[in-house]
């Protein structure tokens, strides 16, 4: 049977191995030379050729520079969201599978639905993730149908004159466009729904241990009842070591929030930097072009998945940090009160533990919370009314 991350993230796992994102159990030298020539080959000199346009191009617009300054904060986010696989594969691995521990497997159906409805969240928002990069890129693919005086769909700085070049050159140059934009833009589409799902998981796990904690007692009442045996530990000892067991579940995730934060901190962050840059870049955009053109639909579909990428790190860091704030809670709504002092004490030791919510850092600087979505709209539209104010000095 299928672990859980497996039934999550069936299609992102299967991309990251297609993207050499995914470090194999066999192979791994021959798999890491295959991932960096990958990596260098489609990822890094796109935003090169971006930068030396913008250098060596003479009399450059404020149109032009815009586009190629949104489209190279997009390439630059993609080469330091795609480099932690590279330099770091093996434990990111690790943190993907860290719920696929026998430790985490459970019996009791309500458990079950948690993790299902888990498993079903993951599945929806990578799918439609997926649908939404598809149609931004799509649409990004096709803009030399509509960019008057341009055949390719970002401006780079190439070796040879567009306008006097053989047709195939200009065939090639735009089939290897497509194919580094398609391959940082699909890697970095299902990694997104990856990392965030996983701090979903882990919120799964909370919920979990509060339910436990929540009816400790009756689940011991009804295993005692349930039990005739002569072995049977009493009702007291019963308790105790669930709450042990509850003491190193809690301990797990914890771990756990450390190691996903020390492999995605840098993925995220680079996300919410460019985030802004190009959410800035995509409103200006949007009053510079056309209504009914394809570039008005391009950036409408890169704005709405650029905000859909922030938000889903900012909403799960939320939920997991607002699930972990309310441990305390559920343990105070269970019958404590019919414990013994062995296990109160147990119990008082968790919630001292649990005092301190669970909070995903991003770089080491901002949280990744809806707060920190909040700031990214904010420093956009500082951003935004700074370029409107020099485009108009401009013209």
């Amino acid at each position: 049977m299928p672990s859980i991350i497996q039934q999550s993230f069936p299609v992102n796992l299967q991309a990251m191995r297609f993207f050499f994102l995914y470090p194999p159990d066999k192979y791994k030298t021959l798999y890491r030379i295959h991932t960096y020539i990958v990596y260098f080959l489609f990822v890094v000199p796109i935003p090169v050729l971006q930068c030396l346009y913008l250098v060596f191009q003479e009399d450059l617009h404020f149109t032009q520079f815009a586009d190629s300054v949104f489209l190279l904060a997009e390439m630059v986010c993609f080469v330091l969201k795609l480099y932690p696989f590279l330099n770091n594969g093996e434990r990111i691995k690790k943190c993907i599978h860290y719920f696929d521990s026998a430790i985490f497997e459970v019996e009791r159906n309500t458990d079950q639905e948690i993790l299902q409805h888990c498993i079903n969240m993951c599945r929806r928002i990578s799918m439609l993730f997926l649908a939404a990069v598809t149609g931004a890129f799509i649409s990004w693919s096709t803009r030399p149908i509509s960019w008057k005086d341009h055949v390719f769909p970002t401006n780079v700085w190439l070796p040879f004159d567009v306008k006097t070049a053989p047709k195939s050159y200009i065939t090639y140059t735009y089939i290897y466009i497509l194919i580094a934009a398609g391959y940082g833009a699909y890697s970095s589409g299902l990694i997104d729904p990856l990392i965030a799902g996983l701090a979903y998981q882990a919120t799964c796990q909370i919920k979990i241990l509060k339910h436990t904690l929540q009816f400790l007692g009756e689940q011991v009442k009804y295993e005692v009842a349930e039990n005739t045996k002569l072995d049977t530990p009493s009702e007291n000892k019963l308790m105790y070591e669930k709450i042990r067991k509850c003491v190193i579940h809690h301990n797990l995730i914890l771990e756990f929030v450390k190691e996903y934060e020390y492999c995605f901190s840098q993925i995220a962050f680079s996300q919410f930097v460019a985030g802004v840059v190009v959410l800035c870049v995509s409103c200006l955009q949007l009053t510079l072009v056309d209504l009914l053109s394809l570039d008005f639909l391009a950036m409408v579909m890169y704005l709405i998945t650029m905000l859909t990428e922030s938000y889903l790190y900012c909403h799960f860091g939320t939920v997991l940090y607002e699930e972990s704030n309310t441990i305390t809670d559920a343990i105070y709504l269970g019958k404590w009160y019919e414990y013994d002092i062995r296990c109160r004490k147990a119990l008082i030791v968790l919630m001292e533990r649990a005092k301190k919510p669970m909070i995903i850092t991003c770089g080491k600087i901002v949280d990744m919370s809806l707060d920190t979505f909040a700031t990214i709209l904010r420093r956009s539209y500082s951003l935004l009314a700074v370029l409107q104010n020099f485009n108009i000095e401009l013209n």
